[in-house]
């Protein structure tokens, strides 16, 4: 089916007609559906990163038509019940509001997703089959709309997309999401390999809304966003990027939804640092827990399956202790990502949302501080913060791995430790993810007093 541009989409919203929702339509790909494939993929060597170890050597895509405008109108429809802006909504950073969960509460939103013919459209986009890592992670939501307060920015939902337009002020126009601390998504990795990012609002005459990606050379790559009902691939576990804020329209609403390559031997680098402050841990552990065993049963099951059909003995070991060692580890960070939610909310309220998401920058404007080495080796070798704590059993081990020239997995990727470095609890804390525990430490060694003194200095 031809590429509709934003005018000819806009046209038809204005020219049809619209009946406020009474309820939700059913799915029907044939209907909803209006995919073309994208018509450029940009790689990991094109980015120059080094090749993804989630299966995939597509990075992204550019965007591509997925929804009709049926398609729009009837998820706009579903997203904005009532029950859904009741029981999903949240403000997790100022100016965003998100619905989370909404596949709980909505039929279509599930099966638009889960639909085979929408997991084929995704899959061949990203270059290798995938699926959805958890029901938590269907149809996650990210909203910029006009209010401060998590009720004026409901207020403002429309199950129609909303045409009007900002005027734009000339710092409007001058707009650098590089340089403006406004984005809507700061600089971060994705928890999960892959995302599909869905766009539900008009774009026409939008300043900013692009992502920029991080390439390996230092310098950033912008993909363009996409226009209502179109949608973009990206390894976004595998790329650091931001999303620009739009400005000069009333709304930007984007739906997203993560996935995992079902591929065997291949390694999973999900987490959930990103979602736990805001997420419902008593939804979101469980099926964490239950994606993850998956995940171990689907392993141990395909090599179940090798070693019924003979092989050599020798090989068959040294492959099983090879496959029981990453299984342990998969299993550790399984366990390690669902910290207390009473202890994660401690540590919000104490050290601030802003902090926790900020961990990685701060750790890195201590460390080029002369008195961190003492303040940091002090609290290793007493050991008096969460004494007994598997995390020091932890730092042990990444150690030792560091000493024998290996690399460590972590949150941001693998990669081979700078021996000239001291390794410190700060260090390995946020290679887990682990944010509020390292605020939580920063806090106990004097580090974050050390921190914000430094910080003030700058101001």
């Amino acid at each position: 089916m031809p590429m509709m541009n934003s005018f000819g989409l806009l046209k038809q919203y204005i020219e049809g007609s619209f009946h406020k929702p009474t309820s939700e339509e059913t799915f029907d790909p044939k209907v909803h559906l209006n995919y073309t494939p994208p018509s450029k993929k940009f790689t990991m060597q094109d980015l120059l990163l080094n090749q993804s170890p989630t299966a995939s050597p597509i990075a992204g895509t550019v965007p591509f038509p997925l929804l009709s405008v049926k398609g729009v109108k009837a998820y706009r429809k579903a997203l904005f019940q009532k029950k859904v802006i009741d029981n999903c909504a949240s403000s997790p950073f100022p100016g965003t509001l998100v619905l989370r969960d909404a596949v709980k509460q909505s039929k279509f939103v599930n099966d638009f997703w889960t639909n085979p013919e929408t997991m084929r459209i995704v899959s061949e986009a990203a270059g290798v089959p995938l699926e959805v890592v958890m029901p938590t992670e269907i149809g996650h939501t990210n909203i910029q709309v006009e209010g401060t307060t998590v009720a004026e920015m409901t207020s403002n939902l429309k199950a129609e997309p909303v045409l009007g337009k900002v005027e734009l002020s000339s710092e409007d126009r001058t707009y650098n999401p590089l340089k403006d601390a406004s984005a809507i998504i700061p600089w971060h990795y994705d928890s999960y390999p892959y995302v599909c990012v869905l766009m539900l609002s008009d774009t026409e005459g939008m300043i900013g809304g692009e992502t920029y990606i991080k390439r390996g050379d230092g310098e950033v790559q912008k993909i363009e966003g996409p226009q209502i009902g179109h949608a973009v691939m990206l390894q976004g576990g595998e790329v650091c990027h931001l999303a620009a804020r739009a400005k000069g329209v009333k709304e930007r609403i984007s739906s997203i939804t993560s996935y995992r390559s079902t591929l065997p031997n291949v390694y999973d680098s999900s987490y959930i640092t990103n979602v736990r402050p805001y997420a419902d841990t008593g939804s979101l552990y469980p099926e964490w827990t239950q994606y993850r065993l998956r995940k171990l049963r689907d392993e141990l099951t395909y090599y179940l399956d090798k070693t019924e059909k003979g092989g050599d003995p020798g090989q068959e070991r040294k492959t099983v202790q090879a496959l029981i060692n990453q299984q342990i580890d998969y299993l550790r960070r399984t366990s390690r990502q669902m910290v207390d939610p009473e202890f994660t909310q401690q540590v919000l309220r104490k050290y601030g949302r802003p902090s926790y998401y900020d961990a990685p920058r701060i750790w890195e404007t201590v460390r080029s501080l002369p008195e961190i080495d003492s303040l940091a080796l002090v609290t290793n070798e007493e050991r008096r913060w969460q004494p007994g704590s598997v995390y020091w059993t932890d730092l042990l081990g990444s150690i030792k791995r560091i000493q024998a020239g290996k690399p460590l997995q972590s949150v941001l990727g693998t990669a081979v430790w700078d021996k000239t470095r001291a390794y410190y609890m700060g260090d390995e804390l946020l290679r887990q993810g682990l944010n509020e525990i390292f605020l939580d430490w920063l806090g106990y060694s004097g580090i974050w007093e050390l921190y914000c003194s430094a910080s003030l200095n700058e101001t």
